[in-house]
């Protein structure tokens, strides 16, 4: 691992921000006066290393296509040379991305425990930003595939009392396992989905033809937890959780947060329905109807007793 102020690719290391089995990422600059960015370096020596680099140049080959406030900027990529003489597997270059930085946590930070209760006005003002940039996604006939919390990053952290002098804003990141509309690659590896099971629509996880509303339904799933701490379909197996999505009924929302209103029972029906033709058009349709029945209902006092890290998905 890289240490502070070493110098990596063009860019000093200014903070490690995490790291998993495939790659780490840090907080680095430029003296170039663009501030910061984070730059993810995979490990040469991942096992995984060819599935990883496949993911990398994905990444930043549909990421750098999207312009749009609320989708993390690809700055740049590259790779490191290994160290001369250096043979084996053990000693392959190592590939770089270099990303817009968010200062604070993941989405996954507004998730309330279950002695707490959401902040529903950042809650919606994510989801508006968040439903801009997927919709806008689409119309350039890119899918995201891997809608959720973990791959929403925040301006800044939220504070344990919910107060917000300064809004938080929030970005889409993570375009790894992104596609075109028109790609016709099959989207299972060895029998297994790509994606993340809790939040995958019900043809991702029967590997049929995506389409706008698949992303759609995990930003709907997303959105679930974000209001009531659990996912659509806590189960404790993969095989539970996937058959949940493909057969049982959406959840009712109000057995969860009894304040809230009846209505958010057949808004996340609909937004949640097996058949992608009977979802909602788009994201924004579905948070524009959140924010008008949201308007006028007492929220319970926000209560945070839970992380403020700063996680981050390598």
């Amino acid at each position: 691992m890289f240490e502070v102020g070493e110098c990596v690719a063009g860019f000093t290391i200014d903070e490690f921000l995490g790291g998993g089995a495939s790659a780490d990422v840090f907080r680095a600059h430029r003296d170039d006066g663009n501030g910061p960015v984070a730059l993810k370096v995979l490990h040469p020596n991942a096992s995984d290393h060819g599935r990883v680099r496949e993911r990398f140049e994905r990444e930043f080959g549909i990421a750098s296509l999207l312009d749009h406030p609320h989708i993390v900027r690809i700055r740049a990529h590259g790779e490191i040379a290994a160290p001369p003489g250096s043979l084996g597997p053990h000693h392959l270059p190592s590939m770089w991305l270099a990303m817009q930085y968010a200062p604070g946590p993941s989405a996954t930070a507004l998730i309330p425990g279950r002695t707490d209760e959401p902040h529903v006005d950042t809650i919606l003002r994510v989801a508006a930003q968040i439903a801009d940039a997927l919709d806008y996604a689409h119309r350039q006939e890119i899918l995201h595939r891997d809608v959720k919390p973990a791959n929403i990053l925040l301006s800044r952290p939220v504070s344990p009392d919910g107060d917000t002098p300064t809004p938080v804003d929030a970005y889409l990141s993570d375009f790894g396992i992104a596609q075109f509309l028109d790609d016709t690659r099959p989207l299972a590896r060895n029998g297994r989905v790509q994606g993340s099971i809790g939040y995958a629509s019900p043809e991702l996880l029967q590997a049929q033809r995506l389409s706008p509303a698949s992303d759609n339904y995990s930003f709907a799933c997303s959105l679930v937890e974000m209001f009531t701490g659990e996912p659509p379909y806590p189960r404790h197996t993969s095989f539970a959780i996937t058959y949940a999505h493909i057969n049982d009924e959406p959840p009712r929302l109000t057995r969860r947060r009894p304040w809230l209103p009846s209505a958010m029972n057949s808004i996340f029906a609909k937004a949640l329905a097996k058949a992608p033709q009977d979802r909602y058009p788009t994201c924004t349709e579905l948070v524009d109807i959140l924010v008008r029945l949201m308007r006028d209902v007492p929220v319970p006092e926000p209560t945070r007793s839970r992380r403020w890290g700063r996680p981050r998905n390598p």
